[in-house]
Order: structure tokens, then sequence, then C-alpha cells
């Protein structure tokens, strides 16, 4: 809603604008934007768009962008004790969660390093303006078939939206950070992979 007012002072008029937005349609707004939430999490830095080849027998690098609700990268990696990733599927309707499992900070390899910065839309990761920024994030390494071993890509229709979740809790499980990126899946053939987990692919 616009508001014009028009005020006389000295015989000069001082026009005043007033913008304002009532706070449902500005709620309806961030609903309705795809994207509106800020991507932290960033898969394979540097990488667009991120394929995963779930046959990999090597590692993930993912970096955490800082800082992150006045948190620095130093202090993430000090208070961080559980990494928390999901897998979701976008279903239609909704998410489909293919995978979710806690990892200990320990085994993460949880490091610092200037190698991307946050997002306003997670496409964005995509413009190398984004990478790096000045400022230390936290990075990370998971091994591939910790997430995707038991992922068989051919079950994944082609162009279907899938989200890389990631939360970071402190020791007491206080909620640290959450954000998200996007992957996608490359046909793979998995008869090479020594993985108890693994699904048998389709020839």
């Amino acid at each position: 809603m616009f508001a014009l007012v028009l005020l006389s002072k000295g015989g000069i008029i001082i026009k005043k604008i007033r913008f304002a937005v009532p706070l449902a349609l500005l709620l309806a707004l961030l609903v309705s934007i795809p994207g509106a939430s800020a991507s932290y999490v960033d898969v394979k830095p540097a990488s667009w768009p991120n394929s995963i080849n779930v046959c990999n027998n090597g590692v993930i690098p993912v970096a955490f962008a800082c800082p992150y609700r006045g948190l620095t990268a130093e202090d993430l990696k000090n208070d961080a004790c559980t990494i928390q990733v999901a897998i979701k599927v976008e279903n239609g309707s909704g998410w489909d969660v293919e995978f979710c499992e806690n990892f200990s900070s320990d085994d993460l390899k949880l490091n610092t390093e200037d190698v991307t910065s946050h997002v306003s839309y997670v496409v964005d990761r995509g413009d190398p303006d984004y990478c790096p920024d000045g400022y230390p994030d936290l990075t990370m390494k998971f091994r591939t078939q910790d997430i995707f071993g038991g992922i068989n890509p051919a079950d994944y229709e082609e162009g279907k939206a899938i989200e890389f979740e990631m939360k970071g809790y402190d020791c007491e499980d206080n909620l640290l950070f959450r954000s998200f990126d996007r992957i996608r899946f490359v046909p793979a053939n998995c008869n090479e992979v020594d993985n108890p987990k693994k699904l048998k692919m389709k020839s």
C-alpha cells in the first residue's frame, strides 16, 4: 500500500511517500518464492551442478558458508559435535527423505578455509562471484558410500530436485546451523563397489 502525504512548511510543499506491506502478504510472498531461504551449504565447492556418482569410493567435500548468525567458522568448528545429513527428493507435493544419519564431527575432519559464501537462491551456486568471499568457512569431508551407498540413481526421475540438507548440533544437542544445497545423481554402475549397503544396479 502506498500513501502520499503533502505537507506545507513555509510555503514549500514536502512530499512524503510511505510504503507499507501487510505482514500476511509479505509472508505469502516469501513462501511463494522458490529458494527464498538462503543456502549456506555448498556441496563440492566451486562445482555446479553438484553431480554425485554414487559408486565413487572417495570422499565428497562440503562447506558451510560463514559467518552464520554471528558465528565464525572457528566457532562452529569448536562447538559442533554432530553433523546430520539428509537426502531429500521432491515428490510433487513435498519431499521424500531417502537418507538421514548423524556423523561425529571427529570423523569429518572439520577445518576452516575460505571456499564459498552463502547465496539467496541455491541456483546461484553456479556464479563464480560467490566463491570465495574473504571469510573462512567450515569445511568437512564425507565418505561417498556412507551417504549414497544405498541409493540407486535409476530409481529417480531425471530433473527432480534433490536436496543435501545439513544440520549441526553442539554437544548438548542444541541446533547450531541448518541449510541445504542441491545435488544431482549421474548414471552409474556399482558392480565394482565393495560396500555392504550398495543396491543391485540395473543393467
